[in-house]
């Protein structure tokens, strides 16, 4: 197996790479702080201040939509150095 947790790559792929790192680093902050029913929701992207998280289950994805401000509390928590203005919830295509 290869590791590549110090790869660092140029140009775009390079900052592919950095801005994954930073979204799992999130990602393990914000896992041990959300509700249960909420666990398999993920950060996937972060643009002009739209969080943007999936998860592969229709209902937590409808539950998630309905607790918005908990979830931008709970981001803001785990990243308190990101700006987020909005939460959009996705479902993952199997």
């Amino acid at each position: 197996m290869i590791d590549i947790s110090n790869f660092s790559a140029q140009g775009s792929l390079g900052k592919l790479f950095s801005q994954a790192k930073h979204y799992n680093k999130i990602n393990a902050n914000l896992q041990p702080i959300l509700p249960e029913t909420l666990k398999t929701l993920e950060l996937c992207l972060i643009q002009q201040g739209v969080a943007t998280l999936i998860t592969n289950n229709p209902a937590i994805a409808f539950r998630a939509k309905q607790q918005i401000p908990e979830i931008m509390v709970l981001l803001r928590t785990a990243s308190p150095s990101i700006e987020i203005n909005h939460i959009e919830i996705k479902v993952a295509a199997n």
